[in-house]
């Protein structure tokens, strides 16, 4: 158990002592939150339950927090209580307890900071889901590298995660890529054909092409030519492959993958989407109007309506598929939560959404949305000299040649993905501790050089020896991973994990300009070693949770 929760049951059970003895009227206890304090010197450990109960036991909360103090009965964990204004009670962990953090580090290794909350709850979370029109923008790659770090943090918890990539194979926008595709095709075969109005542009869609003509082996004369359907679903085919597999592989190198593909043509296929309608017009909840079938979502969550099908055009709309495929995870494959990772521009989606899901008869709190705010890239001038494309496209493999997938994914996860983000291409390529990304990444590697020019055994270390001010500052920052874990689940956020890592490698910078690690005293080096040790263990989890590599020397 962290130490945290065990706190809260120490402050749980003099509360509950308090209410036996009647110091206390008996009252429903609030949640017991036990944080770490702002303030280093006000302990290891904080609460501000006395604060809370103020308000249920109408009492002043230093006279309530003095009295939850009184009854607290000594143990191995706590060695000090403090009570300070204007109520919290404030915990001084133990020498000894110090320790038992240690080896319980080295005894879990990997999977020490993770735990079972999830309980295997099986989870899908969706992310980027880029038209399959063209390479990643770099406007994709936040909720990219966000999306790919939040289900390491769910899986660290115990769920089932389902990454998913939603594939938008259908639709006009496909339609009016082929036909771009094929314009190419013809022009470079020296062919008339239309070129479509607003088409796709750029050197993708020629390469594209170029691709195409060579796997075809087409020329002037090729009989496929002359057969519209054919060529077409031929040229669908290969040039959604291609883009596809193209997108995968950038995707793939800035360390995000995926268990599933979901295909938008799929849900037609399996009749999903027919069922969808079929559900919404037994509860009288389609109409008619202007040509189209529109949906009451004006009944649920939003003040308008919303058409699901444009008969003019013959189509079913974006917000319709959307709706189709939310009924897919929630209703055929029962997903218990679903987590969606959508740019700003969607901000109006997601009322609407919910409203589909709550008219299908399905619990719209198992939806999760969250939305990623725009990223300014600092220094135009690198930003014009990395991107290779025309049309003004500035793909993910651009960035990731030039600043590396360690520094993007650090810098994207060091935010919260609900303020706008500066994105500093110079810093971002800095070979120094003043690149946050470097900071944490060369204080693993100091780690992994002191154990390997260490020749010593010190797997029966006395752990005891660990008494200085900065060797307790650095335990007590290691046991509150699990605790920092737990609240990103909880919080959906990933900027706490890199906060953490930043300033665990600014305790280990302190620790190492006031302890020898390695020195004539055989037994504090032993001591210390084991305490390097646990520390390369949290460093390494960090940087798995993160994406980010860990190397072994720099």
């Amino acid at each position: 158990m962290k130490t945290s929760n065990q706190i809260a049951q120490i402050l749980e059970s003099s509360i509950e002592n308090n209410i036996k003895s009647k110091e206390f009227s008996k009252f429903d206890c609030p949640e017991i939150l036990v944080q770490k304090p702002k303030i280093d010197s006000h302990g290891t450990w904080s609460s501000n339950i006395a604060l809370s109960l103020s308000r249920i036991l109408r009492k002043d909360p230093m006279i309530i927090a003095e009295i939850i103090k009184k009854n607290i009965n000594s143990n191995e964990l706590i060695s000090k209580i403090n009570v300070v204004e204007p109520g919290f009670i404030n915990f001084e962990i133990s020498n000894s307890y110090r320790e038992s953090i240690i080896t319980k580090i080295l005894n879990k290794k990997e999977k020490f900071g993770s735990n079972d909350i999830g309980k295997m709850e099986k989870i899908q979370i969706e992310f980027v889901s880029v038209n399959p029109t063209g390479p990643v923008h770099v406007g994709h790659a936040r909720g990219a590298v966000v999306g790919s770090c939040l289900a390491e943090i769910l899986s660290f918890c115990g769920f089932d995660v389902v990454r998913e990539y939603y594939v938008n194979d259908a639709g006009t926008q496909i339609d009016l890529y082929v036909k771009s595709i094929l314009f190419n095709i013809y022009s470079k075969l020296r062919i008339k054909f239309p070129e479509p109005e607003d088409g796709y542009k750029g050197n993708h869609v020629k390469e594209i092409a170029e691709e195409i003509i060579i796997t075809l082996e087409l020329d002037k004369n090729s009989k496929i030519l002359s057969n519209n359907i054919e060529i077409y679903q031929k040229v669908k085919e290969l040039a959604l492959d291609n883009t596809i597999s193209k997108i995968e592989k950038d995707l793939k190198d800035l360390g995000v993958e995926y268990d599933n593909w979901f295909y938008e043509s799929s849900l037609f296929k399996n009749k999903t989407t027919n069922n969808v309608l079929s559900k919404l017009s037994e509860k009288n909840l389609v109409y008619d109007k202007d040509g189209a079938k529109w949906f009451k979502s004006s009944n649920f969550y939003t003040k308008d309506d919303v058409v699901i099908e444009r008969s003019n055009e013959g189509g079913h709309t974006y917000f319709f598929t959307d709706m189709s495929y939310h009924y897919d995870k929630l209703s055929i494959r029962k997903f218990e939560k679903v987590i969606d990772i959508f740019g700003a521009d969607h901000h109006s989606h997601v009322d609407r959404l919910k409203s589909a899901i709550s008219s299908l008869d399905l619990d719209s709190k198992k939806l999760v949305v969250l939305l990623t705010q725009i990223v300014h890239f600092k220094n135009e001038e690198k930003i014009e000299k990395f991107s290779k494309r025309s049309g003004n496209i500035y793909t993910v493999k651009d960035l990731i040649e030039t600043v590396g997938r360690d520094s993007i994914r650090f810098n994207f996860l060091n935010r919260s993905i609900e303020s706008q983000q500066e994105f500093d291409l110079d810093l971002a390529l800095k070979q120094s501790t003043e690149n946050p990304v470097y900071y944490v990444q060369y204080a693993h590697a100091r780690l992994c050089s002191i154990l390997r020019s260490n020749t010593i055994n010190f797997e029966n270390s006395d752990l005891s020896l660990l008494s200085t001010k900065y060797e307790k500052r650095l335990i007590d920052h290691l046991d509150f991973f699990e605790d920092v874990v737990e609240n990103s689940y909880k919080n959906l956020e990933t900027h706490n994990i890199t906060k953490f890592s930043m300033d665990l490698a600014k305790e280990l910078q302190i620790f190492y300009e006031n302890c020898r690690v390695l020195s004539d005293d055989i037994e504090l080096s032993k001591a210390r070693l084991s305490l390097v040790n646990a520390c390369k263990i949290v460093l390494c989890n960090l940087l798995k949770i993160l994406g980010v590599n860990a190397p072994e020397r720099m």
